[in-house]
């Protein structure tokens, strides 16, 4: 836990990046959970199910709801802190999702550079497990390309527990722990 209100520029900007900390923290935690789970059951190689088993679905809320969440708080967090680290660039595949996937998909909303696959891509959502074979839910890693309606799709495959793990080492050396 950090202790966000010392250091930011605003108490506000503290509390919020607190409140939305702890949003972040808890939903690793579930994911974390979820990996521990499948990991148990001997699933312990690389797969995906295409979001037919237990758990598929609120592990992709969890991603949803952890990149909408992640882009509010860099933000906030780039502006009461002034980190050294270019927070976008650091988690431009988060990012990339969120903008295609979480926040409003390529399907429904196309942006002019869009291709035909990314709109696809943007609403076929479930997890992929252990691709790096390190334990790890991912989302984004399937690729479609497709010549005739127009190339492949983004680039946006992420983890969430990886991405948190990097998030917590950066903040850490601003904000100082609880």
């Amino acid at each position: 836990m950090f202790d966000f209100s010392t250091k930011a520029d605003r108490k506000e900007a503290g509390e919020f990046l607190d409140t939305v900390w702890k949003g972040l923290e808890y939903l690793c935690q579930q994911v974390q959970r979820e990996e521990r789970e499948r990991a148990k059951f001997g699933k312990n190689f690389a797969y995906t199910d295409f979001g037919n088993q237990p758990g598929d679905a609120m592990v992709c809320n969890y991603f949803l709801w952890y990149a909408s969440a992640l882009y509010n708080f860099i933000g906030v967090f780039q502006k009461a802190f002034s980190p050294a680290e270019d927070l976008e660039h650091e988690f431009a595949n988060v990012i990339q999702w969120r903008h295609k996937v979480a926040a409003h998909t390529s399907w429904a909303w196309p942006k002019k550079d869009d291709n035909v696959a990314t709109q696809d891509m943007s609403i076929v959502l479930f997890p992929e497990f252990n691709f790096r074979f390190d334990g790890h839910f991912e989302v984004g890693g399937f690729r479609v390309f497709s010549e005739e309606k127009g190339g492949s799709c983004a680039e946006w495959q992420w983890g969430l527990v990886r991405t948190h793990e990097r998030l917590k080492e950066i903040v850490s050396k601003y904000a100082s722990a609880k």
